[in-house]
This record gives structure tokens, C-alpha cells and sequence, in this order.
């Protein structure tokens, strides 16, 4: 009984160390999978505003140029964006091979973009072995 009660003592005093390096190891894991999610996601936005504005250059240019923060107003058909935007997408998926559907079905069309979900996914798998929260 004696020696218990000095391991235990150890223990309790040795537990929040290794909790806040456990916490601050998932808060790393959290934070990468995050920033390399972003990335990916940035990489496909950024083929289908391509995509736009070779099929509709005119709003294409409207979309961009319009600012919320500037005083000038700018018209804007948004159902046509809309619509052309319907047809980038619906072009990329006839044109362009499927690089990686992430862990959540996202669908990855640029080399980059599905090397940087993979990675994510890579920190989420990680995450789950580690037990830490979403």
C-alpha cells in the first residue's frame, strides 16, 4: 500500500503535462488539416473562376469587379452568373479527370488541390488516432 500511494501521487501530478502536450499536438493536427482544406478548396474555386471567365468573360469581370466596401454601384445578372457558373462546373466534370474525392466526398479536379485534400486527410486520419476533437 505504500508504495501505491507515491506512484499514484506521480501520476496525478505527471497527467496535465501529458494532457496539455496531447491537447496542444491536436491543436496542431487541427490547425494544418484546416489551412491545407483551405488550400485545396482555393485551388478548385480558382479552375472554375478560370473556367468562367472563358465562358463568360463579361461577367466574369463584373463578378470581380464587384466590391461591397466600394460607394459605386455595379448591376450585376446574377441568375446569368448563375448559370454560367452551372456550365464551368458542368464542363469541368465532362472534361477534366477526377483527381481525389476527400474524406467527405468532395470532388478534386486540379493536381494540386488533390495532393493538398489528401494531405488533409491525411491530419484528419491522424486526428482520429489520436482521439482528438473534430
Amino acid at each position: 500500500m505504500r508504495l501505491l500511494l507515491p506512484l499514484t501521487l506521480v501520476w496525478v501530478l505527471l497527467l496535465p503535462e501529458a494532457l496539455a502536450g496531447s491537447l496542444e499536438q491536436c491543436r496542431s493536427l487541427r490547425e494544418r488539416r484546416e489551412a491545407l482544406a483551405a488550400e485545396a478548396i482555393s485551388a478548385e474555386i480558382a479552375l472554375v473562376q478560370e473556367m468562367r471567365s472563358r465562358l463568360c468573360p463579361e461577367l466574369h469581370r463584373q463578378a470581380d469587379g464587384a466590391n461591397a466596401n466600394r460607394q459605386e454601384f455595379t448591376p450585376i445578372d446574377y441568375q446569368a452568373l448563375l448559370l454560367c457558373r452551372r456550365r464551368a462546373e458542368q464542363l469541368i466534370e465532362r472534361t477534366r479527370p477526377v483527381h481525389y474525392r476527400n474524406r467527405l466526398g468532395f470532388t478534386y479536379y486540379t493536381e494540386a488541390g488533390a495532393d493538398l485534400a489528401r494531405q488533409a486527410d491525411a491530419r484528419a486520419r491522424e486526428m482520429e488516432r489520436q482521439a482528438c476533437a473534430g
